[in-house]
């Protein structure tokens, strides 16, 4: 770039961020320390780095202990990785120990090409790679599965293979890289790329180093702040050659949500020709709302944890390392909903409606034949989320093989421990509902506390038995997840010369996997007539549903005390407490696999090619109902083989430029809930719906290229470019057929629409991402990427999380002891989930402004402060057009302001 542009850049950029926040603090690193992660995977010592030339050898066997400080000489390191990779690769690095760019780990993934994250609930969790469903990819600890659980609460978990990346404090985090293209020696099970992380080990450390953090961070959605720290300090004897470390974090942090919800739609079949219709259309097949929801979500989040490693090196051939991790995450929550269901046993009491492009925008639900149905819920959760791990690794370097030996454990529990569920009925008037996109609104005729509540339950009912839900005042309800992990593998490396073949790596590994749910509940009658007045009622808080576009009584209605809640259903004579039957299942996966690697290098190209050789067997154990008849404990198995080829080579064209291409076999395994063929079941109003497993899917296979090209123009500047095509087979989908079942929670058979995996379709995701990166001087710099992304499915197909554009700008500024950095991320519709009803949800264009800013006071203390989501950014989902809202939702700002010290 001549001097010109990068002029007119620089005053550009310093115009923009004065603009953006005036005159905050900004931030950079402090000190000068070594970050060391081993091996590129950690199942293997990634030794490729040998078919570099001399020069560039010696630069890719020095990555795991280059020297980092700041947040440009985290870029530095993570280009150094990304340039040394033979595969193609993108890196985020630690700007020092202890020291993430973000306060979570998806957030800092989310500034590569190709990447995005959902917040569906203020922070990033899940994480998609080149336009794949985040379930298509892993995450693995030093090249190890890390054990995964959720709280219970969030639609889009399901009993997946993702990792939840808000569990995983960053202060641990030395480094991760991105596989694109996979190499053998990497663990399988991605179609979109595997993400590594790795930690830190002591004897790549000073002596004694410690490093810490204090903070605290306010959400203006909730009005709360919480208090933040980690500590990490490491160890190491006058030898160098033993060493230990540990790294403690806490983290807490309060989410108030506010959303509006439409629980699918049904059509107006129903509605008496009496009524009185405005607009054009045909009232019998438009589509009405089922329900028009209020929902106050409130919830804290507290992560504590802790991880630590033991190094030991007897002598120069022999190494040992032990890593633990332990993480404890309290996701307690209260959700309180208030909703209307015009197409839940309604439609015979719509006396008014107005029609506009198939929908049924507007309606009058009146009492005059009978009351309508009106819900208040009060729901609370007890969720306490634990991750635990723990590897023991042992190095022997030989004059001619490197070998690996590793055993290791991880688990992870999770789920609702337990859950409260109230209700209140509306007791009289009616209701009028309009929507129009963005827009909606409820009215009641009496909206009062007094008005929501239950009769009594007839005299002589034994408790939970009857069945007549205007009786049932809740219940208590448990649903406890597991997930288990037992492996040990063997690698090894040695030295080749034969002809442009230099190396050979290869290994076996077995893995034991358990994964499960199980559930319970207690369903609660009312002994007495009770009314929302009993419950110590509030109100929702004052400007809870700012931005929301919702007006009449779905911004301001009572709320019922949470401690009066739980007392209440303790009280209550109980019921017996039931399994859960179609929520309840286990799957083990036994896995057993084989590879060999060659790395080669000639005249300018490297690489490497080779096979990793997958042996699979599912068995899943489940309850299963034939045409209304008890439950049955039923076990299924699967059995498959596959071979998994993988190449990749790269071409260094000069000295800045390096060109690169792979092509490889890959499957990514099906959801454990999926291989379970349990039915859960849902029914109101006559729309009785399910979802089932299927214990004879098979793996989605995928045939992945690769193309890319990078220019290392300038110090510190990278421009590249990557095309991808995914062609992924048997890949699954959801059919729905009609089954007579027997509900156990209420003791009724009906007729359910059920919802089921099958192997039956083709998809093919193909795309291209260009990112720039540059030291401008004088301070500034830049950093951007855009990826265009486009799927061919099969008719009725979407892709889940693929957005066809998404964009990403971090200007920054660091010079001295100051660091400024903005980050502003854009990403437009994407299929999320098929939801209630089997409705077709979207989520709609999203962007995301993000400052990061700091001060080093001197060589020892640091002050740090940063505003995430300061468009307060609106989450809308809709049901395939924009005009059929599907949920609204606003999560608020959150400010955070620390010290960060080194002694």
């Amino acid at each position: 770039m001549n001097h010109c542009l990068a002029k007119i850049i620089r005053l550009t950029l310093a115009t923009s961020m004065v603009a953006f926040t005036g005159g905050v603090l900004a931030q950079q690193a402090a000190g000068s320390v070594s970050d060391s992660q081993g091996g590129a995977s950690g199942d293997a010592k990634d030794t490729t780095g040998k078919s570099r030339k001399a020069a560039d050898n010696k630069s890719a066997s020095t990555l795991a202990t280059v020297t980092v400080s700041g947040y440009r000489a985290s870029l530095d390191k993570a280009i150094d990785i990304k340039r040394n990779a033979n595969a193609v690769v993108d890196a985020i690095s630690a700007e020092d120990i202890g020291k993430f760019p973000d306060t979570n780990a998806a957030e800092s993934l989310a500034h590569l090409p190709g990447i995005t994250v959902d917040r569906q609930f203020g922070e990033g969790e899940k994480v998609s790679i080149n336009g794949t469903d985040p379930a298509l990819n892993r995450a693995l600890l030093n090249g190890q599965t890390i054990a995964s659980g959720d709280w219970g609460g969030n639609p889009t978990d399901t009993s997946g293979r993702t990792f939840n990346y808000t569990l995983l404090s960053p202060e641990v985090i030395g480094a991760m890289e991105v596989y694109k293209s996979p190499e053998a020696r990497i663990d399988e099970g991605s179609i979109g790329g595997t993400v590594i992380i790795h930690t830190r080990k002591p004897l790549d450390l000073p002596a004694n180093t410690l490093r810490g953090s204090l903070g605290y961070n306010y959400n203006d959605r909730s009005k709360d702040g919480n208090p933040r720290g980690s500590v990490l300090w490491s160890w190491k004897n006058k030898d160098g050659d033993f060493g230990f470390l540990t790294s403690i974090t806490h983290d807490k942090a309060d989410l108030s949500r506010a959303g509006i919800e439409f629980f699918g739609y049904t059509t107006g079949a129903g509605i008496p020709s009496t009524a009185s219709v405005s607009g054009s259309g045909n009232v019998a097949t438009d589509k009405v709302p089922v329900g028009i929801n209020s929902a106050y979500f409130q919830q804290t989040r507290e992560r504590n944890g802790i991880q630590s490693a033991l190094q030991w090196r007897p002598d120069d051939k022999n190494e040992f390392n032990l890593t633990g991790l332990y993480i404890k995450g309290k996701y307690n929550n209260y959700s309180e909903s208030r909703y209307v269901c015009p197409g839940c046993g309604d439609l015979g009491k719509i006396t008014s409606l107005t029609q506009n492009n198939g929908y049924i925008t507007q309606g009058t639900v009146s009492s005059a034949t009978g009351q309508p149905y009106a819900e208040l819920d009060a729901n609370y959760r007890k969720s306490t989320v634990t991750t635990k791990s723990i590897n023991l690794r042992h190095d022997y370097n030989g004059d001619k093989w490197v070998l690996t030996s590793q055993v290791g454990y991880t688990s992870a529990t999770g789920g609702k421990d337990p859950e409260y569920l109230m209700k209140y009925l509306l007791q009289s008037g009616g209701y009028d509902f309009s929507y129009d996109g963005r827009n909606t609104a409820v009215n009641y005729q009496n909206g009062s506390a007094g008005n929501w509540g239950l009769a009594a339950s007839p005299a002589g009912s034994a408790p939970g038995a009857s069945i007549d839900g205007k009786y049932q005042a809740g219940g208590i309800y448990y649903s406890v997840t597991k997930d288990r992990e037992k492996y040990a593998q063997f690698d090894a490396s040695r030295d080749l010369d034969w002809g442009p073949i230099n190396q050979v790596q290869m290994g076996v590994k077995y893995i034991n996997h358990d994964n499960g749910q199980n559930s319970r509940g207690n369903r609660i009658n009312t002994t007495d007539a009770i009314s929302l007045s009993q419950f110590n009622p509030g109100g929702t808080p004052s400007g809870l549903f700012d931005g929301l576009n919702a007006s009449g009584d779905l911004t301001n209605w009572p709320t019922a005390n949470l401690g009066s809640v739980q007392g209440y259903l303790k009280s209550q004579p109980q019921g017996p407490y039931n399994i859960d039957y179609p929520s309840t299942f286990g799957v083990k996966e036994i896995t057993k696999d084989l590879y060999a690697q060659f790395n080669f290098e000639s005249n300018g190209l490297r690489g490497n090619f080779g096979v990793r050789y997958v042996d699979t067997m599912d068995k899943s154990r489940y309850y299963q109902s034939n045409d209304g008849s008890p439950y049955q404990l039923v076990e299924g198995k699967t059995h498959y083989y596959k071979p998994l080829p993988s190449f990749n080579i790269a071409y260094d064209v000069d000295e800045s430029k390096v060109l690169r291409f792979g092509v490889s076999k890959v499957i990514a395994r099906p959801r454990y809930a999926d291989l379970a063929g349990s039915v859960s079941l849902s029914g109101t109003g006559g729309n009785f719906t399910g979802s089932a497993g299927n214990p004879n899917l098979k793996p989605y296979q995928s045939t992945n290229f690769d193309l890319a090209g990078e220019w290392y123009f300038a110090p510190s500047s990278l421009l590249s470019t990557e095309v991808f095509y995914r062609k992924i087979g048997t890949y699954i989908v959801n059919t729905t057929t009609d089954r007579v079942m027997l509900d156990t929670t209420t003791g009724q058979t009906n007729t359910y629409s059920i919802t089921s995996p099958v192997n039956a379709s083709n998809a093919k995701v193909r795309g291209i991402s260009l990112m720039y990166q540059q030291d401008l001087g004088y301070g500034f710099g830049v950093q951007t990427n855009y990826t265009y992304s486009h799927a061919s499915t099969s008719p009725g197909l979407n892709m889940p999380f693929l957005s066809k554009n998404t964009f990403n700008l971090i200007p920054y500024f660091e010079k001295g002891p100051w660091l400024f950095r903005v980050n502003y991320s854009w990403r437009t519709p994407y299929f999320t989930q098929v939801g209630r009803l089997n409705s077709d949800v979207f989520s709609d264009q999203y962007k995301q402004l993000d400052v990061t800013a700091s001060y080093q006071v001197n060589d020892w203390m640091g002050l740090t402060f940063s505003a995430t989501n300061l468009l307060d950014s609106t989450y809308y989902w809709y049901n395939q057009v924009k005009y059929a809202p599907i949920g609204m939702y606003k999560n608020g700002r959150t400010y955070a302001v620390g010290v960060n010290f080194k002694l």
